[in-house]
This record gives structure tokens, C-alpha cells and sequence, in this order.
């Protein structure tokens, strides 16, 4: 028959003990539906909302481009995007991107959604989601590791077709 020693049972519960501890790290509650509306990426919606009460650890990104009020699209494909993170990149996971037609940030105005990697800080976006005249209004959200969210950092402009 086999018998179990003291010592592998210890080594058994430190290693349980281990990773019960780590597991703490990775688990993050996440708001059933919150904030969903249909759309092109609600899964990205519902893993950036915040709790209520919930700080933001993360620091915001810096936008770097579009940061004119007015962004001219003629013979243009893409509109081009473009942020830095304020702390090394080498912490941030990933980068939400999201495009709303006008000045709210509602699920409702939604037009674009997606996550971001880390590596690229930047997404370029066909100027069919644009109108000329319309007015647009994007913002990046930074995730780092834990996850921690930052507030979401946002631009406005206005396309222009000449």
C-alpha cells in the first residue's frame, strides 16, 4: 500500500497555499452586462467598466493624434490614431479604442470599439465610418497590469471633405 509522508503533504499544502494567494492577483470582479449595447465589440465594453466606487490605477494615455479640432479627410482611406502611455509601456496590457459619433460617450453612439496592443498604441480607421461635417469624439482607455483601468482619454474633432 502506499504511504504518504509528512513532508509530501506539506509540500503538497505550501503549494496549494502558493497558489491560492496568486490566484488573488488574477481575479478581478467584473459587472454582469453593464454598459452592454449592441455593437461591434461589446465583450471590450463590459471588461473596462468600473465598479462603482472603483478608482482608476491606471493613468490616463497621452493623445498624440488627432488633436486638431478639425481633421480633413480628403483623399484620404484611414484616419489615423495615435497615444503614448504616461508610465513605461512595458506595464500596460492593452489599450481600449473606442469612436462615438458626436460629443457623447454613450453605448447608443458607439460606432467603433476595440482592444488595442500594447505594442502598437496607434489604430487606423476607415474614413467610411466618417461623415463630412459630423463630429466625432474617441477615447483610449489603458489597462495595465492587475488589471487596473484608467479613465478613459478623449479627443474631439470634426471631419471635414473638401
Amino acid at each position: 500500500m502506499f504511504s504518504v509522508s509528512d513532508e509530501m503533504i506539506r509540500t503538497i499544502r505550501y503549494f496549494l497555499s502558493v497558489c491560492c494567494v496568486v490566484a488573488l492577483f488574477f481575479v478581478s470582479p467584473v459587472p454582469c452586462g453593464a454598459g452592454q449595447a449592441e455593437g461591434p465589440a461589446p465583450a471590450v465594453i463590459r471588461h473596462t467598466a468600473k465598479l462603482p466606487g472603483q478608482t482608476a490605477l491606471a493613468p490616463q494615455p497621452t493623445l498624440l493624434e488627432p488633436t486638431l479640432p478639425i481633421v480633413d479627410i480628403s483623399g484620404k482611406q484611414f484616419v489615423e490614431f495615435r497615444w503614448e502611455p504616461k508610465t513605461s509601456p512595458y506595464r500596460v496590457w492593452y489599450y481600449v479604442f473606442r469612436l462615438y459619433r458626436g460629443y457623447e460617450m454613450t453605448p447608443v453612439r458607439q460606432l467603433y470599439a476595440r482592444e488595442v496592443s500594447a505594442l502598437t498604441a496607434a489604430i487606423a480607421i476607415s474614413i467610411n465610418y466618417f461623415k463630412d461635417g459630423e463630429s466625432y469624439t474617441w477615447s483610449v482607455v489603458q489597462v495595465d497590469a492587475g488589471p487596473l483601468f484608467s479613465d478613459p482619454a478623449c479627443g474631439t474633432f470634426r471631419v471635414v471633405k473638401k
